[in-house]
């Protein structure tokens, strides 16, 4: 928990602005200065002191490594009075250190950082808790320091200890609290200080589901007060339920701002972009990869396997256009296509595919024998394709085997894990597989909500 009092006046404050702003950030940039030496090795203290005393061949040293990491970059920003909004991006691409900059624990590097009124960070909940002071010292130490006189902090005292349900240990040093009694005192404390903004990075992520749902209540009650809230997460749902306004930062630099369910669909496509590609480059350096190619009728290697009568020459997946993807949604068609050389002529040649999750969990797998499909005789050379009108799958990462074989399984070619792909949902639904269904009350169809 960051203890932040009330910050000093805007420096326009005395103009009457078409708008009130409470946050008004100019060109703000923050950079970090990289600078590693190493040794070879770690070592600690009592390690170092033996060393000392028992001389060793000093190891090489690697060369002296120095660089600036741009947190931010020239950021300008204004966040008016009341305004809920939700910063969304990847790790490193600067959310922390934006709410570090705002509420003083950073100082610029150049630009500058305005903020009206009193502020609750709850960016690291109990950080600032003195050990060895009890729950009840560490309230009040913690209350002075956002601002509040001795007198209103013993007004709230008991609102504070309720809502952290901590009155049987309140007495008690917090170094024999749970981390959790830590994170439900430090939170409560930030939100009874009446702050005009709050800041909020990822803490609700941690705690018990019950009290969650209490801070989250908390937290809406705020925003129905007009406060301002300045939401740092990874649910992009929070977002969408409480901000009226998503940035998205990348790298330091806002990549796009505005309604929060454009920023979010923005995002998100963004993210499964870098992820396909990310898939398609462990595949070609798996291909550029030396391996024994071996001859017709040796095993190649424990991912593939046969006599290579008929061998599979390529694998494609692609999706509803045509275009090769690797990452799919539930709802998405899929088509599985590969490619064949015949090298003998064959009459009994059964076509097969397997989808298995990460974790090796078979999820689906047939084959043409198996959905009673009659494959025409095959040709010197050709392209066989399964169709899958929908993907049908939940959030996760899977693998594709292809095969070719007879009836009585004999493999001319076993492709394991031939092709890695992704599915992606920010549905709640919880599992492997999302079915088509309806749901039907007296027999009639029940519509969807919006």
């Amino acid at each position: 928990m960051s203890a932040v009092p009330a910050r000093a006046q805007h420096p326009e404050a005395g103009r009457s602005p078409a708008v009130d702003y409470v946050i008004d950030i100019v060109n703000l940039s923050k950079s970090f200065r990289r600078s590693t030496r190493s040794q070879g090795k770690y070592s600690t203290i009592k390690s170092a002191a033996l060393n000392f005393l028992r001389p060793q061949a000093k190891p090489p040293v690697r060369p002296h490594k120095e660089g600036i990491t741009h947190a931010i970059q020239g950021l300008t920003m204004r966040i008016p009075r009341g305004a809920s909004v939700g910063l969304i991006g990847r790790n490193g691409s600067g959310k922390s250190t934006f709410l570090k900059l705002v509420t003083g624990i950073y100082k610029p590097t150049s630009g500058s950082v305005s903020v009206l009124g009193r502020v609750a960070a709850l960016i690291e909940l109990g950080a600032g808790f003195h050990p060895d002071f009890t729950g009840r010292e560490n309230l009040m130490l913690a209350g002075v320091m956002h601002g509040l006189s001795r007198s209103e902090v013993e007004a709230r005292f008991d609102d504070i200890v309720s809502f952290a349900e901590l009155e049987d240990v309140i007495d008690d040093p917090v170094r024999t609290y749970s981390s959790g009694m830590f994170m439900r005192l430090g939170f409560s404390i930030a939100v009874h200080t009446e702050p005009d903004v709050l800041l909020v990075d990822e803490v609700l992520a941690v705690g018990d589901a019950g009290f969650v749902a209490k801070c989250k209540e908390r937290i809406s009650e705020l925003r129905k007060a007009g406060k301002t809230l300045v939401l740092v997460t990874h649910d992009l749902e929070s977002v969408e339920r409480w901000c009226d306004e998503a940035i998205w930062l990348h790298e330091g630099v806002v990549k796009e701002r505005g309604y929060p369910r454009r920023v979010i669909d923005a995002y998100r496509h963004f993210i499964e972009k870098g992820e396909e590609l990310q898939i398609l480059e462990e595949e070609r350096a798996e291909a550029d990869a030396p391996a024994g190619q071996g001859a017709p009728g040796a095993e190649l290697d424990q991912g593939r396997w046969g006599s290579r009568e008929v061998e599979i020459t390529g694998v494609q997946l692609l999706d509803e256009h045509g275009r090769e993807a690797r990452v799919f949604h539930p709802n998405d068609p899929m088509r599985i296509q590969f490619s064949y050389k015949a090298n003998s002529s064959q009459a009994d040649v059964v076509c097969g595919i397997g989808i298995h999750r990460s974790d090796g969990l078979s999820v689906f797998g047939t084959n043409t024998d198996i959905d009673r499909i009659e494959l025409p005789a095959l040709k010197p050379s050709g392209v066989i394709e399964c169709a899958i009108g929908r993907v049908g799958l939940l959030d996760g990462a899977f693998s594709l085997d292809v095969a070719l074989h007879r009836r009585d399984g004999y493999a001319f070619d076993y492709h394991k894990g031939a092709i890695h792909f992704s599915v992606r949902s920010d549905s709640r639904e919880v599992g492997v597989v999302s079915p088509l269904r309806e749901w039907r009350v007296h027999g009639e169809a029940c519509r969807c909500s919006p």
